[in-house]
């Protein structure tokens, strides 16, 4: 029994979270992805639902998930400079503690009662901003973390502290958005429920990210080189404090630097054949079936029925566990055209996916549905993004990986924003059915104009 044990069980889990089990210093990065995520998610959640309470409608949910994303667009470029330029531990520990910060504050004025829906959507704003600030440096930390043949399981690996981490946030967030549902021992009440208990248990996740990172001890700094660099950004204080002409040339100086150092990121994403490819799949892919946030909460409501925030919770816990199956599937690949099948297969079933969910009319059946986009949306994430990092120097991968996230987080901001005014004149179904209509359609026109796709499909092979 304890052979078959080992076997089937002890020895696949292990090769599947090989780079967990051997590398400390991923594990506490890996641990920080989860905590922060799962914080992230649990205020979402909780956040959307209160806006479709407060306003009756899915504008507000668009709101505040836009005010969530957008801040992707406008610093995760500055992100990835600042996590080719200074050491990378540091800035996740910085981040993580100001998002610690911010959710405690968010607790106390929902706790006064003095917090009100444009206060939620500033609270997800900056931290947004934040986490737009930590993503690029965890992501070229970790290639400075494990062994060159653990690189593929460790970034799929950190890909489920994005998407599975909703399904540990929401498996505790989920029942207290229950109405009347409490946690208790013995008749003792440990939670009471309600929007207020899952917002302290959103700032408890994000402490325990901060936490987390401070037990990291790699050392890892990128390098910024372009023409900027030959300036001396950091001058000595060798002239008079009312030399106005002197301190604003400094400041171009410091702004020409960090302006080349990403604009140097952006010419190389774009001339590299292959990553051009993946960025303008990824942009897609977010614009038309990743964009939910805005909607699920009005898709419960007026499709399943939803009288309070757990059936919510219950189906972006779905997606969190079909989540973390489809991450490990990718993490377990061990052989190279094993990767272009995951590619095409995880493409195709994110598009039909939300079509299922959406046709689904009972909540078990669309949280069927909705794990299965889980499984195949973000095994596509994470395939891609082990394509673009593996194909990225390391001098330039904190800002490689900044403009990914650029393109993801910006255009679901402002996807999200627009299906939240489109549900409210049509019906949140509809939205998902077209949108993942056009995204299948989308993707058998450019993986038959494109050859060089085909035969990453084909081989798995990426090189240029």
């Amino acid at each position: 029994m304890q052979k078959l044990l080992n076997q089937f069980v002890i020895l696949p889990i292990r090769d599947q979270l090989v780079s967990l089990v051997i590398y400390p210093d991923f594990r506490y990065i890996w641990l920080t992805g989860i905590f922060s995520f799962g914080g992230m998610w649990i205020f979402t959640v909780t956040a959307t639902w209160m806006a479709v309470e407060k306003s009756g409608s899915s504008t507000w949910p668009g709101i505040i998930a836009f005010s969530s994303l957008l801040p992707f667009l406008i610093f995760s470029a500055l992100g990835g400079f600042f996590a080719d330029r200074y050491n990378r531990k540091n800035i996740v520990i910085i981040t993580c503690v100001g998002n610690t910060i911010l959710a405690i504050l968010i607790v106390l004025g929902v706790v006064m009662g003095i917090l009100d829906l444009w206060h939620l959507a500033v609270g997800a704003f900056i931290a947004g901003g934040l986490r737009a600030l930590m993503e690029p440096a965890i992501q070229a930390l970790i290639p400075n973390q494990v062994a060159e043949k653990h690189m593929l399981n460790a970034i799929t690996l950190n890909a489920l502290t994005h998407h599975g981490s909703r399904f540990f946030g929401l498996l505790i967030a989920s029942p207290l958005l229950a109405s009347g549902v409490a946690i208790s021992i013995s008749g003792l009440t440990i939670a009471p429920g309600g929007t207020e208990t899952v917002l302290i248990l959103s700032a408890i996740f994000t402490a325990l990210s901060a936490i987390s990172s401070m037990f990291c001890t790699t050392i890892s700094y990128g390098e910024i080189t372009s023409n900027a660099e030959t300036r001396d950004v950091i001058k000595e204080a060798n002239h008079s404090f009312l030399d106005i002409n002197k301190k604003l040339s400094d400041i171009l100086s410091g702004i020409g630097y960090v302006a080349g150092g990403m604009l140097e990121g952006f010419k190389f994403i774009y001339s590299h054949r292959v990553i051009s490819i993946f960025i303008m799949l990824v942009a897609f892919h977010c614009a038309l079936v990743m964009s939910f946030e805005s909607i699920m909460p009005v898709f419960s409501r007026d499709s399943l029925g939803a009288t309070d925030g757990s059936i919510l919770g219950y189906l972006v816990m779905a997606f969190g566990g079909g989540s973390i199956v489809g991450v490990l599937l990718v993490a377990g690949l061990t052989k190279e055209k094993h990767k272009g099948w995951v590619l095409l297969f995880a493409a195709i079933g994110s598009g039909i996916s939300p079509i299922l969910m959406a046709l689904m009319q009972e909540t078990g059946l669309s949280m069927l549905f909705a794990g299965l986009m889980g499984a195949t949306q973000a095994s596509f994430m994470a395939i891609t993004n082990v394509y673009v990092l593996t194909e990225s120097p390391d001098r330039l991968r904190g800002r490689v990986s900044s403009l990914y996230v650029l393109h993801a987080g910006g255009i679901m901001a402002f996807s999200n924003l627009g299906y939240g005014f489109l549900a409210d004149l049509f019906n949140a179904r509809v939205i998902f059915i077209i949108t993942g209509l056009i995204f299948v359609i989308f993707l058998m026109a450019i993986s038959t104009s494109i050859p060089k796709l085909r035969t990453i499909y084909r081989t798995g092979k990426a090189t240029v």
